[in-house]
C-alpha cells in the first residue's frame, strides 16, 4: 500500500510541476502583452488565448492534487474529533462525491474535447482539443485520487497518508 501512495504522489507532484509551469507561462505571457501594448504599442493577439487556456489546465492539474492532499473544498461540519465515526464517514461521502463528479468530468469531457479537434482559436490558432482535453484528463486525475483515497479510508488508514509538510522534507524527517 506505501507503494502505491509513493507512486501517487510522485503523480501529484508531477501535476503540480506541470501547474506550477503554466502559471510562469502566464506570467510570461502578460508581461509581453504589458511590453508590447504598452511601450511598443502594438498588442500581441495571440497571448490572451495562451494564458485563457493555460489557466484551464492550471485548474485541472492543480485541483487533482487538491484532491490527493485533501485540501479540497469541503464542509468540514463534523471536523471534531470526538465525532470520529460520523467525521470517517462524511469523509467518504465527500470522496464518493467527489469521485463520482470527477468520473462524470472524464466520461462527458472526451467526446466534447473530440468534437473540438479540427477547430482553431482565432488569434493563436491552438488546436481547440488542448483547452477542452484538460477537463477529462483532469477528472480521470481526480477520479484515481479519490478512489485511492477511499481505498485507503476503507483500510483505516486515511490519517496515516498525509503528505509532508514543507518543514519536514526541509529537515529530512
Amino acid at each position: 500500500m506505501l507503494r502505491i501512495h509513493r507512486l501517487m504522489l510522485g503523480l501529484v507532484r508531477i501535476t503540480e510541476g506541470m501547474a506550477a509551469v503554466l502559471i510562469g507561462i502566464v506570467v510570461i505571457a502578460n508581461a509581453a502583452q504589458i511590453f508590447c501594448r504598452y511601450v511598443l504599442v502594438r498588442p500581441l493577439s495571440f497571448t490572451d488565448e495562451t494564458m485563457r487556456f493555460s489557466m484551464v489546465w492550471v485548474a485541472f492539474l492543480a485541483g487533482s492534487a487538491l484532491v490527493f492532499r485533501r485540501e479540497h473544498m469541503a464542509a468540514n461540519l463534523f471536523d471534531n474529533p470526538r465525532l470520529g465515526a460520523l467525521r470517517r464517514f462524511m469523509a467518504a461521502v465527500v470522496l464518493i462525491a467527489i469521485l463520482g463528479f470527477a468520473i462524470a468530468l472524464a466520461w462527458f469531457g472526451w467526446p466534447l474535447a473530440l468534437r473540438n479537434a479540427r477547430q482553431l482559436s482565432p488569434s493563436a490558432e491552438i488546436p481547440m482539443v488542448w483547452p477542452y482535453v484538460a477537463v477529462p484528463v483532469g477528472g480521470a486525475l481526480m477520479a484515481l485520487y479519490a478512489a485511492w483515497l477511499l481505498a485507503v479510508a476503507a483500510a483505516g488508514r486515511l490519517d496515516e497518508f498525509t503528505l509532508p509538510t514543507d518543514d519536514e522534507t526541509e529537515h529530512g524527517a
